[in-house]
């Protein structure tokens, strides 16, 4: 997280790329570069772009053992629909086949976060715990800390609150220790989120405001790490309009500035719950427009949310129902209950009741299972399922068991029509809810 000496470096891998020849040299130099100015708020972008571009039409460069964990990152930075988005889990099934264990956890917590930013959030949850478990077996702690960064905070939006503590604990140690500056922000960005989804928006700013010192101490300028939306909600309930503002707007221009789609849609959610009411349902629908061009349900959510709840009181009862309903549907597909209750209860006031959810169909698995579950549906054999989870097969049987039982199944046919990769997403997207 020291984002002006990775600027630095970044100055001179851009003028070693004019004099290299090697194609993988020149993308890996390529995506390095950009990613260091995006952590330091200094475009990067398109520099990202390129290289996951080249990374999809040289197929050569997708084999590259050297290049598996680059494979995941650039997608992860662009936060876009379609960019090399199929890259992350061949990336993973390539280091499953090797056997590659000791970059196993850094690449399950990068092909977590990936699920953690769309729908996939009980695949994500299986990945960072497969990766917790195998980074304590190699005594890999720094992708420990990662690993319990991403955890906690799927776990936190959750409101699953001692769980979530637990790991943003464990985390926060380890950063603490190792200097890694990026996942002390990650846990205290999710402490942030655990108190905002539980109403206790007072400890929610507390938390926001020291991820704020500690961005400004490290000069991590990207507003993707920049709590602005999260810190002004709190703000608002808060009743602190006008900090809540101030808040809405920095985060809103840097996010313009960098003119990618996921932080604009969190910008013009902010401007919307913190801005003139005249102005209101204009910046709620520029968030919505913005959101399509990324795959993140829970943010999605979040804003249909805040402008459903917005739209009720301005006593437009009729047209806040379908975005409140989308809203709990999805909130409930994500296990995301404390957000579903307050979305649903919005939707109450509006003379309509949201249908709600139960679980997923594999939301009894434990994370084990679930991976077990996820292998064998996509076609592995037991043993070559053992192999990529590092079990005997005999412990693969066992949770194939629990699997089957819990499911309510008895085939590997049924497995794959209810968890394997034709099964479909958890969540609608919310526009189909919607007239």
């Amino acid at each position: 997280g020291d984002a002006a000496a990775s600027r630095e470096v970044a100055i001179r891998v851009e003028t070693l790329l004019a004099t290299t020849v090697d194609d993988g040299a020149r993308v890996l130099g390529t995506l390095a570069a950009g990613m260091a100015r995006v952590l330091a708020g200094d475009g990067g972008p398109e520099q990202v772009r390129w290289a996951v571009q080249r990374l999809v039409d040289e197929p050569a460069l997708q084999g590259d053992p050297r290049l598996s964990v680059w494979l995941v990152l650039g997608p992860l930075w662009l936060r876009e629909v379609g960019v090399g988005r199929h890259l992350v889990p061949q990336a993973l099934r390539g280091a499953r086949e090797r056997l590659a264990l000791s970059t196993m956890p850094l690449l399950l917590f990068l092909v977590a976060r990936d699920d953690a930013t769309t729908d996939r959030w009980s695949r994500a949850e299986s990945s960072y715990a497969e990766g917790v478990r195998l980074a304590r077996e190699t005594g890999q702690s720094a992708d420990l800390a990662a690993c319990q960064a991403g955890l906690g905070w799927l776990l936190a939006r959750q409101g699953r609150e001692a769980e979530a503590t637990s790991a943003l604990d464990e985390a926060a140690e380890l950063a603490e220790r190792h200097h890694i500056h990026l996942f002390a922000a990650w846990q205290l960005f999710a402490r942030g989120d655990l108190e905002l989804g539980l109403g206790r928006p007072e400890r929610a700013v507390a938390h926001l405001r020291a991820l704020e010192a500690l961005l400004a101490e490290r000069g991590m300028a990207d507003v993707d790490v920049a709590p602005g939306p999260e810190l002004a909600e709190a703000l608002v309930r808060t009743g602190s309009p006008g900090l809540a503002r101030e808040a809405a707007e920095a985060y809103a221009g840097r996010a313009a500035a960098k003119g990618q789609p996921w932080a604009m849609a969190r910008g013009q959610r902010a401007l919307g719950l913190t801005g003139d009411e005249t102005a209101a349902a204009r910046h709620f629908e520029a968030a919505l427009a913005e959101h399509e061009r990324t795959l993140d349900a829970f943010e999605t959510a979040r804003t249909r949310h805040a402008y459903g709840a917005w739209l009720r009181r301005s006593r437009r009862r009729v047209d806040a129902r379908p975005h409140l309903a989308a809203a709990v549907e999805t909130f409930d597909a994500l296990g995301a209950v404390p957000w579903a209750d307050r979305a649903a209860a919005e939707s109450r006031a509006t003379g309509s009741t949201a249908r709600r959810r139960g679980p997923g169909t594999d939301a009894a698995l434990t994370p084990q299972e679930r991976q077990v579950a996820t292998l064998l549906a996509e076609g592995m054999t037991t043993r070559e399922a053992a192999a990529a989870l590092f079990l005997s097969p005999k412990t693969v049987e066992y949770h194939l068991r629990h699997v089957y039982t819990k499911l309510g199944i008895g085939s590997r046919t049924e497995l794959a029509h209810r968890v394997g990769p034709t099964a479909g997403p958890q969540v609608r997207a919310a526009g189909d809810l919607l007239p």
